[in-house]
Parts: C-alpha cells; structure tokens; sequence
C-alpha cells in the first residue's frame, strides 16, 4: 500500500463514516486518484448548496468548486489542480476538525503554490 493512501485510511479511525463507503460515492460521482504521491478524494458542488457536499443524492447544478473532501500526500492540493478533469472558479476544502468549508481561488491557489515550491519534489 501506498503511503497516502495508508494516511487516508488512518482519518477513518475512531469515525463514524466509512472508507468504502466514501470511496464507492466518489468513484461514482465525485473524482478519485490514488497514486504514489497523492490519494483525492473530490466532487464538483455549487457553493450556494454547499451544506449538501456530503449528500450525494443531490445534483449541485452548475458547480463552480472543486470541494477536496479528502487529501493525503505530498501537495496533495496542488496535485489535484494538475489532475482535476476540468477547472472550476474555486477549490475548496474541509478541516477534519469541523465542516466549514474554505475556499481559494483557483488560479490565485495555483499561483501561491508555484511561488512557495509547493509543486516541487
């Protein structure tokens, strides 16, 4: 097993969600990469609903946020903006500590993140 991937896992421990489950919804609708120096876990939303990231019965229509819900590995971040399959205006995220969404950016992200050599190995 790959280390971001194992780092991903350890977030599950003492939750109450459940890794295969997320998985599964991610494969499904949302955009998942596991490879050696990065493990995403990721779905488009429209910020006006952004309550209902975690509900994937709901279609956010016109989404215009990459929302990362999980990321482990090096510049995890940045490395989703170099795989993302389409850009949005903004990505976003959550902090394991609570569910308010922060956002950035797109571009203004992607520029920080060249400018602090977040991108280099």
């Amino acid at each position: 097993m790959n280390a971001p991937l194992g780092d991903a896992l350890k977030e599950y421990q003492d939750s109450d969600r459940s890794f295969n489950s997320d998985l599964m919804n991610y494969l499904a609708r949302g955009y998942l990469y596991s490879g050696p120096e990065a493990f995403i876990a990721a779905r488009p939303i429209n910020l006006e609903h952004a309550d209902r990231w975690d509900d994937f019965q709901f279609e956010h229509k016109n989404p215009d946020c990459w929302f990362v819900f999980l990321a482990a590995g090096k510049a995890k971040l940045h490395r989703f903006q170099e795989l993302a399959p389409f850009k949005l205006p903004l990505i976003g995220w959550h902090r394991r500590t609570d569910n308010n969404i922060r956002t950035y950016d797109w571009d203004r992200f992607a520029t920080l993140a060249k400018r602090n050599g977040i991108n280099e190995n």
